[in-house]
């Protein structure tokens, strides 16, 4: 399932590395990430970000994936579900369903990455190697810096924006880096 539209000018990513998500110790800590979710969602109100984390978003069993609520997210502009092997239950994606009505009115797209599919590609090197600005917006929240990676991405490619275009009919998306003056 792929919904059709496009986010344009991205200047943030809140990513969940699913590895250390999985790893946290306890539900509490998992359940602080949903919390700490939340405040970046408020410090980035006037920024344009996304979300990709492991799981189901929006679920209250956080075995299952990332427990936050729809006020926790509302800023965000997608809200991306990573799946596969070696993480976790690996459960299918639920498309944010836990809100899915309140995503589609605002205009916050479901999608779901497969790790496991060898047509996805996922630039690993975005993701994990480029520098986590969590703790510039909070800096109290270094226990969590491991898990949530707040990626700028003019860090990867300077002077640069993401866009994500989607094709429902296709049934395919995509992010792809845009220089700032062709901003949208």
């Amino acid at each position: 399932m792929v919904p059709d539209g496009l986010v344009p000018d991205i200047q943030y990513v809140l990513f969940i590395a699913p590895e250390e998500y999985y790893a946290l110790e306890s539900a509490e800590l998992r359940s602080e990430l949903g919390r700490t979710i939340g405040k970046m969602n408020s410090l980035l109100s006037k920024e344009t970000f996304i979300c990709l984390g492991p799981g189901r978003w929006g679920t209250s069993n956080s075995d299952l994936g990332v427990n936050v609520s729809y006020g926790d997210i509302y800023n965000s502009r997608s809200l991306i579900e990573i799946t596969g092997a070696g993480f976790g239950h690996a459960p299918e994606p639920s498309f944010g369903t836990h809100f899915f009505q309140d995503l589609l009115e605002s205009q916050i797209y479901p999608l779901a990455i497969y790790l496991d599919d060898s047509k996805t590609t996922f630039n690993r090197d975005f993701f994990y190697n480029s520098p986590n600005h969590l703790l510039r917006f909070l800096p109290d929240e270094g226990r969590l810096e491991k898990c949530l990676r707040v990626i700028q991405v003019s860090d990867f490619r300077k002077d640069h924006r993401l866009v994500l275009a989607m094709d429902d009919i296709k049934g395919k998306a995509v992010a792809y880096f845009t220089p700032d003056s062709l901003s949208f």
